[in-house]
Formats: structure tokens, C-alpha cells, sequence
């Protein structure tokens, strides 16, 4: 028997929230975070800064009901 036609994956666009639980998940501090033209932008920074993962992470539930 022939297999049926495989269903074409369509690419989702990057996330802020995958963004920035990636790098969450890989210890990383998050100085600034910028979304343009589909793409995400992260800038990583060494010394802790006023926009901590806590406060990215209360920002991003603020959105959600």
C-alpha cells in the first residue's frame, strides 16, 4: 500500500515568552528583549540588571487572563 501524503509542518514564528524561558532555562540574565519583523532579539548581559528574569517573567503574566 502507498503511505498517505505527509502534511507540510508549517514554521512558527519565535515567541517573546519561548525567548525568554530559554534563556531562563540556560542560567542566562536577559538585559533587554526586542520583537521585529518576526524576529526575536535577546541581549544577554553578565551583571544582574534592574529588568531581572522575575520581573521579564511578571511582565509576561500580566498579559495572560
Amino acid at each position: 500500500m502507498s503511505e498517505p501524503p505527509k502534511k507540510s509542518v508549517r514554521k512558527r514564528k519565535p515567541t517573546l515568552r519561548a525567548a525568554l524561558e530559554a534563556a531562563k532555562k540556560a542560567g542566562k540574565a536577559v538585559r533587554s528583549a526586542v520583537v521585529e519583523d518576526g524576529k526575536v532579539t535577546l541581549t544577554f548581559g553578565d551583571e544582574p540588571t534592574p529588568a531581572s528574569s522575575d520581573e521579564w517573567d511578571e511582565r509576561l503574566n500580566r498579559g495572560k487572563h
